[in-house]
């Protein structure tokens, strides 16, 4: 993404319009699935900001999953930063407040017992399953939100599929043959 100087008619400004067109629903939405709905349009902005501030290392072609590692990297700042508050609430004697409101991806986790198994993963095995089946991400995209080599990312998503799917038939009580092949309404993309 390129900058013009202020008198020209500003490519690198059509750039950001056209990136923040295309790509501002799909980073809120990854947001909001992370940390609610209240925090959501914040981590989806910041995202933006750091694009339009360093948009000359914006991949051409690649903006969303720049974007989403960006993002990653914001959620997780401000998921330190509210579980930092909560903990200085208790050290006062307070009790700490609902710093992170569950949206409706949250409260279907809790009820489902196909989401209960996604809880059980490690947080990097979550992470790459929601961006590969929720965000529509290829494995090589999803290695680069999360930082690791498509090799790592490929076998990770592989072991974690595995472990879903032995919590999917033991929570449903299927057969052992049936617990080999993965549940016919579950539909994982690489």
């Amino acid at each position: 993404m390129r900058r013009g100087t202020a008198g020209d008619d500003d490519p690198g400004q059509r750039d950001f319009d056209a990136m923040f067109e295309e790509h501002y629903d799909a980073v809120h939405r990854y947001a909001r699935r992370r940390v609610g709905p209240d925090h959501a349009d914040d981590v989806a902005s910041e995202a933006f900001v750091v694009a339009w501030r360093r948009g000359e290392r914006v991949p051409p072609g690649r903006e969303l999953p720049w974007l989403y590692a960006c993002a990653r990297r914001i959620t997780l700042a401000h998921l330190r930063a509210d579980r930092r508050q909560g903990l200085i609430a208790q050290s006062l004697g307070r009790r700490p407040g609902a710093a992170f409101h569950a949206d409706d991806a949250d409260r279907v986790i809790e009820r489902s017992g196909a989401l209960e198994a996604l809880s059980r993963l490690t947080e990097l095995e979550r992470e790459l399953v929601m961006l590969v089946t929720w965000e529509g991400l290829d494995c090589r995209q999803a290695a680069a939100v999360v930082g690791c080599a498509h090799v790592t990312a490929r076998a990770r998503l592989h072991r974690a599929r595995k472990r879903l799917t032995a919590h999917l038939s033991r929570d449903t009580g299927t057969t052992e043959p049936e617990r080999a092949r993965p549940p016919k309404e579950a539909t994982w993309t690489t």
